[in-house]
């Protein structure tokens, strides 16, 4: 009986040892050319990595060391993938035997008074494509708030309607009679994922929002006077 316990007892440990190793995800520091203005912070990547026989989710999002920011950074990304996961498990004969998420960013400003950022997050479900969203995420650096479109527009210092006026005549000379209208109007709902940087305001239109799935996201940035 002592002679078989003691190589359980290590192929245990070895068992132990290798989930450790496939379950840990650690956060790594960026690449030192981030374009950060301002004073700097201390930015980090984060990963969410899953795989199950029904989907794999592969994600990454940054945290910036500013507790109040990076949370809602971390909360907006977990809520995204457990909402994915609860999707059911594709047909038989579906294009993929695993629904897919992927997540990643782009963009990073570290600015004296704002944080910004593009979240970048993508669900392929066996359609004729995935669907990618691509959220901007701007936040007041000293309180963590988030920013919202009317802070935006005051930072440019137009109003919803001049911006949705220029957007609409920008879309209409690329798009033509292609244009979706509807998708740049004054809602300010249209106007809610932008990214900011030192000199200018970028607002994201996504996919199928001013014109068809085939013209992929759209934008257009404004010179900042704030």
């Amino acid at each position: 009986m002592k002679r078989m316990l003691g190589p359980l007892v290590v192929v245990a440990g070895l068992m132990l040892v290798v989930y450790l190793i496939l379950t840990y995800v650690p956060i790594k520091p960026l690449l030192p050319d981030l374009p950060t203005q301002g004073n700097s912070a201390q930015v980090t990547v984060a990963r969410i990595n899953a795989e199950t026989a029904t989907y794999v989710v592969n994600a990454e999002y940054p945290q910036f060391g500013i507790p109040a920011i990076d949370t809602q950074i971390q909360r907006a990304v977990e809520e995204a993938v457990a909402e994915f996961e609860s999707y059911p498990a594709n047909p038989p004969d579906s294009a993929t035997p695993q629904n897919e998420f992927t997540g990643t960013f782009d963009k990073i400003y570290v600015g004296s008074d704002i944080v910004s950022f593009e979240l970048i997050l993508s669900q392929y479900t066996g359609g004729a494509h995935p669907m990618t969203l691509l959220s901007g995420m701007n936040f007041d650096r000293a309180t963590g708030r988030l920013l919202l479109p009317d802070d935006a527009f005051k930072l440019v210092g137009k109003t919803v309607r001049q911006v949705s006026e220029e957007a609409t005549a920008q879309f209409e000379q690329k798009f033509g009679d292609a244009f979706f209208a509807d998708g740049a109007n004054s809602n300010p709902e249209n106007f809610s994922s932008f990214t900011i940087a030192a000199d200018e305001v970028t607002f994201i239109f996504q996919a199928y929002q001013v014109a068809a799935y085939a013209a992929g996201p759209q934008t257009i940035s404004f010179a900042r006077v704030h």
